[in-house]
């Protein structure tokens, strides 16, 4: 099931853990399956669903995990990503919290059989059980604890196709699946959103398609079209349904070979299709095609039922938020501002230290077009959180758009001086203060930009030394020193910002 279907996909299994992590699947009884030690309060609970309390210390060892999952996405992480962090772990936690109530209220449970064949599939991942055990062990897995979290996902399994019900693909959306046509274009966008700019586009669609044929397709593309495609001819490769726009897929799989279209409207502006070949739903590649493509379909199609289920469920749950930073965030979400000012002065009573809180209370009142207030709790936020570049790069924005320019190119220079080896974030400050014609800060963050590409410049030549040095060595037959290869990586990323300790 879950593990045959990752087969064809990898051979390590830090990729199906973190695929069941980011499901939300891998806790069960209310103890997470990393390590991880009790708190002060750590069982005391951060919501309830139905009910059913989840703890800080389930949403302790989510909230890690999506961390790493933001880390992955965009590298270094800022004090502002905690908030977001947390409310997805519990947004994560409730979802899994309605899934695991709904296996219990339908009583299914997994045969020792099953868990046990797919835990042999996932052995035979790997060229032996020693290297199996290495892994997992490195990752803090036991044998008990996998099969546990892999007897979840086939619970889950269970779950899905009772919720789906019979599930039949047709004919027609197995050949629908296969099929694919390739096609170029030529691309008229209008010069404006007003009427006139569509019927001068159409217009020039309509010279454009009165001399195309087939043989001079790709000229008139290259010339005319105004997609990236122009310099292919209009070429846009082979593609499936589902691919291009409603109108575009419709008018291109109705084309056979070499035919061209008329002209057809999207909301990119008007296009002329020709269709240059086809791959047909027929044959031996097709009929070899037909099984993978059914489970596939069929697969997609339970997946709709189960998201359609959740939403229902989701909707009609009886979830209380509790811990009041969470709540806040998520009425701010919800556009309830006043709501979400009112949680954060109570996180804010609870941990006022957290110079974090004080930011996302002024982005509240930046919303609420209070920009007063706004500036005040971020003033308050670079207060305690000092070498936040993002969050003085924040406040001088906003006492820009409050005219105060004095304070505004002070923080932006603060900002710069917190980075001097975050290079975007440099010319996005010199950008600032030159718009202001704050000549001076400029010239400094000009300056710093200089100092950095010297220092780059300088280990770049450094490591050219060490690279020629090693080359000489190696065929003298003499062991490499190491280079500086470490310090040119540290040298390229940003320096100075503080971590958040949430």
């Amino acid at each position: 099931m879950f593990f045959r279907k990752m087969r064809k996909q990898t051979k390590t299994i830090v990729i199906v853990v973190c695929a069941a992590i980011l499901a939300g699947l891998l806790y069960t009884g209310g103890v997470a399956l990393f390590g991880g030690g009790g708190q002060q309060g750590a069982l005391a609970a951060v919501a309830t669903v139905n009910g059913k309390s989840i703890t800080y210390y389930e949403l302790q060892q989510v909230f890690l995990s999506e961390l790493q999952q933001l880390a992955q996405q965009q590298g270094r992480l800022s004090g502002r990503d905690y908030e977001i962090a947390r409310y997805r772990a519990l947004d994560a936690l409730i979802g899994r919290n309605l899934i695991f109530q709904e296996i219990q209220n339908r009583k299914i449970t997994v045969p020792d059989r099953e868990i046990n064949a797919e835990f042999q599939e996932l052995i035979s991942l790997f060229p032996s059980r020693e290297e199996f055990d290495q892994e997992i062990a490195a990752l803090g897995w036991t044998e008990q604890s996998l099969k546990r979290a892999l007897g979840d996902q086939l619970k889950v399994d269970k779950l899905r196709e009772q919720i789906a019900g019979d599930v039949v693909i047709s004919e027609e959306e197995i050949r629908d699946a296969y099929e694919e046509v390739k096609a170029s274009h030529i691309l008229i966008r209008p010069d404006g959103d007003d009427e006139a700019a569509w019927q001068a586009a159409q217009a020039e669609i309509e010279a454009i398609r009165a001399e195309l044929t087939p043989e001079n397709f790709a000229e008139m593309a290259e010339a005319h079209s105004h997609d990236g495609s122009a310099a292919r001819g209009g070429d846009l490769g082979f593609f499936k349904r589902g691919v291009m726009v409603p109108e575009f897929e419709e008018a291109a799989f109705a084309l056979p070979v070499n035919a061209i279209s008329e002209p057809v409207r999207s909301q990119y502006g008007y296009h002329i299709i020709m269709v240059t070949d086809r791959k047909e739903a027929a044959g031996e590649e097709f009929e070899a095609a037909r099984a993978d493509l059914e489970a596939s379909l069929r697969d997609r199609r339970v997946q709709e039922r189960f998201a359609e289920w959740y939403e229902e469920a989701r909707a009609a749950a009886d979830v209380d938020v509790i811990d009041v930073q969470i709540k806040a965030f998520q009425h701010r979400l919800d556009s309830e501002y006043e709501e979400a000012a009112h949680y954060y002065k109570l996180a804010i009573e609870e941990t006022p230290d957290d110079g974090y809180l004080y930011a996302s209370l002024g982005d509240v009142y930046l919303a609420m077009e209070n920009l007063d207030e706004a500036i005040a709790y971020y003033e308050q936020a670079v207060e305690r959180v000092p070498g936040d570049a993002g969050l003085f790069m924040q406040l001088g924005q906003l006492y820009h758009e409050a005219e105060r320019l004095d304070e505004a190119a002070a923080a932006f220079l603060k900002a710069s001086e917190l980075v001097p080896n975050d290079v975007y974030t440099q010319l996005v400050l010199y950008s600032y203060l030159t718009s202001m014609e704050r000549t001076e800060e400029a010239e400094a963050v000009a300056q710093r930009i200089t100092e950095y590409q010297e220092r780059q410049a300088e280990l770049q030549r450094q490591l050219e030394e060490a690279q020629a040095e090693a080359i000489a060595e190696a065929e003298n037959g003499a062991e490499p020193e190491t280079g500086p290869e470490m310090e040119l990586e540290a040298a390229s990323e940003p320096a100075g910002e503080e971590e958040s300790e949430n």
